[in-house]
């Protein structure tokens, strides 16, 4: 009866790589890791532990199949930027390449740039100003659901990507947003306040050339908003 336990762990298998494939199709991120590099080292030592009685070679798999969890791991942590916490450009290029190869539809972008960070540097110094990148990025990354992405593009400019049904869940997200900024500006003991202006549109399905334009060009309408009202 050995051979039904074999059977077992195989249905596993497979049913570990189709909830891994539906996790994937049903999210609009970019994953790097391939299951096939934990399962398929872990199915060749069961098949042949299971063919040959003797030879004991399923844990030398599993330590073989973990050492490449480990290099994916490390290639993953060069898409994360060191000081926020967040998604880099550089991930953020492979997402929209997988935006522009899939044509996925119902995705909306966010971009916002902290409003005079540069004061706030020269003010307080560039370690507070690197504390009010952090904590922009924390602000941002609990605004947003599993279905959306937090990326810092650079300097104090950040970028999310949502999967959103309607311009009304949008808005409901940039209201989010501003109102966490909000409350950190009333509950915090930092001495700066955290305001920053946001572009919003939507992926037509076909040009991300065209969708990151959008985003930059209603970001900066806004920007020379709050300049005027200054």
């Amino acid at each position: 009866f050995s051979y039904v336990i074999y059977v077992a762990v195989f249905f596993y298998y497979i049913e570990s790589i189709y909830t891994v494939h539906k996790a994937k199709n049903d999210s609009i991120l970019v994953e790097f890791f391939p299951i096939y590099y934990f399962v398929v080292p872990c199915m060749i030592g069961t098949i042949i532990q299971g063919l040959f009685f003797g030879i004991a070679v399923g844990w030398l798999c599993v330590a073989i199949a973990f050492i490449l969890i480990y290099i994916e791991f490390q290639i993953s942590n060069s898409f994360i930027d060191d000081l926020s916490g967040l998604y880099n450009r550089k991930y953020m290029n492979h997402y929209l390449n997988k935006l522009q190869s899939n044509k996925t539809k119902h995705v909306y972008g966010f971009l916002m740039d902290i409003n005079e960070f540069k004061a706030i540097n020269d003010t307080y110094g560039h370690l507070k100003g690197d504390h009010a990148l952090i904590q922009f990025s924390k602000i941002l990354q609990h605004s947003i659901d599993k279905d959306s992405v937090a990326i810092r593009m650079g300097g104090d400019e950040f970028v999310i990507f949502a999967k959103l049904q309607s311009d009304t869940e949008a808005v409901k997200l940039k209201k989010r947003i501003e109102n966490n900024v909000r409350q950190f500006n009333i509950h915090s003991k930092e001495p700066f306040h955290l305001s920053f202006s946001i572009g919003i549109a939507k992926f037509n399905g076909k040009n991300t050339d065209a969708f990151l334009s959008a985003m930059d060009d209603s970001m900066y309408e806004a920007k020379n908003m709050h300049r005027l009202m200054q």
